[in-house]
């Protein structure tokens, strides 16, 4: 029963977060109509579905691994945040866009706006998590 608690935790944090984040984005910066962002953002709640747990699995791992590292665990999980955001859904995003029929050029374009967005999401989508999975009863890392 942990694991499922974890599972829909993890879950729904990425699906809340990616539908507010992704919603703002698509919005303020990109200048979509609220319809066309409502659909995008309903069109990718089965990937954050998908890459919820996943990502949740990633970030404790590489938190457990790297803040052994240093004493300052307030900086570390702020890198540990960033670092783990970029390394997961830029090349997740890459992958989509290939699959999408994107070009290389096409692909390096779009990633830079994910790279920025990823590294100013990072911290703030880990704190997030972990108020999700203490909704949820389960143990933070």
């Amino acid at each position: 029963m942990h694991e499922v608690r974890r599972f829909l935790a993890d879950t729904f944090a990425m699906v809340a977060f990616s539908f507010l984040v992704g919603g703002f984005v698509e919005l303020a910066i990109s200048g979509l109509t609220l319809d066309q962002t409502l659909k995008i953002r309903v069109a990718a709640i089965p990937v954050s579905i998908l890459i919820g747990r996943p990502y949740g699995l990633y970030r404790d791992f590489l938190l457990h691994i790297l803040t052994r590292v240093h004493d300052n665990h307030h900086v570390n999980k702020f890198l540990v945040d960033t670092f783990a955001n970029l390394t997961f859904q830029v090349p997740l995003y890459a992958l989509i866009l290939s699959f999408n029929g994107a070009t290389h050029a096409q692909i390096i374009s779009a990633a830079g706006s994910i790279v920025l967005i990823s590294s100013i999401s990072g911290r703030p989508y880990g704190l997030f998590l972990n108020i999700c999975r203490r909704l949820f009863s389960v143990p933070i890392a």
